[in-house]
């Protein structure tokens, strides 16, 4: 007999992300890069509250798993986040 489970599919991509993806921390370039945009307008949508971040001295540090989750609801293009 199969089971099976109704999920929401976000909730499922979620969970995929997180066991497949590694909980690092990146430098700006790194998660700029990820997000295929701009250092300058990472720190910009950053500043503005728009992506997730940590400031440690000078640097900003991102977690990897923030940052899929931000590419699931749209992620950045044009400077804004989508649906915004």
């Amino acid at each position: 007999m199969t089971n099976l489970a109704l999920v929401n599919l976000d909730d499922l991509r979620i969970m995929l992300a997180e066991n497949s993806i590694p909980n690092e921390t990146w430098n700006s370039k790194k998660a700029a890069d990820y997000l295929t945009t701009t250092i300058p307008t990472l720190l910009k949508e950053v500043e503005k509250g728009n992506v997730p971040a940590v400031r440690i001295g000078k640097d900003w540090k991102f977690s990897s798993i923030a940052m899929y989750q931000l590419l699931l609801t749209g992620g950045i293009k044009g400077g804004q986040p989508d649906g915004n």
